[in-house]
């Protein structure tokens, strides 16, 4: 029974060691996308899985978020047609972004070309997305939307638009008004 006491304290310990690594390794990974991109990466760690930040040509100044925006784990941005994100944007975990796709119309390839289509994404100030969203490129997501969880962005989202579904569908609007009074006074999370 002491054995097995003394081998749960090990592994304990030796997990705690292995979450710590995991953690330091995390923050040396943003420390590198942040001097490669030149943005302030405000990371969020929920869970075990960092973020992933990424390029077709490994160019990481397409990639630009407001020193006031968060993300969390398990994020993926291609930013290789460009994405812009605003002030004070929060995400769940698991947000994925593309701004860039492959030709499958009319390409001299199957199942696709092997030319790389770039369409920025911008997301604007305010902006609230659940776990899980999916952005694909060319969109635009207005000033103080919120993104449900699971949803599949496939077309622009209006200023203050609630949407959720795959794809993506608006659900409702939020109260102009009383967003616009927040913004006036300054009350930002």
């Amino acid at each position: 029974m002491r054995n097995l006491i003394l081998k749960l304290i090990l592994i304990t310990k030796f997990d705690k060691i292995c979450n710590k690594l995991k953690g330091l390794l995390q923050d040396a990974e943003i420390a590198r996308l942040e001097q490669k991109s030149g943005n302030r990466i405000k990371f969020v760690r929920q869970g075990f899985n960092g973020i992933s930040i990424g390029s077709y040509d490994g160019d990481l100044t397409k990639f630009k978020i407001d020193k006031t925006s968060h993300l969390k784990s398990d994020s993926y941005i291609d930013c290789s047609g460009g994405v812009t994100i605003g002030r004070y944007f929060h995400c769940g975990k698991g947000l994925t972004i593309f701004s860039s796709s492959h030709n499958y119309e009319c390409g001299d390839f199957i199942p696709y070309d092997n030319v790389t289509i770039e369409r920025p994404v911008v997301i604007k100030d305010f902006v609230w997305s659940g776990a899980n969203v999916t952005i694909i490129p060319g969109i635009t997501i207005g000033e103080g939307a919120v993104l449900a969880t699971n949803a599949v962005i496939t077309k622009d989202v209006p200023d203050y638009a609630v949407v959720g579904g795959n794809p993506a569908v608006i659900l409702k609007y939020r109260d102009k008004e009383r967003f616009m009074k927040l913004k006036e006074e300054g009350r930002f999370y």
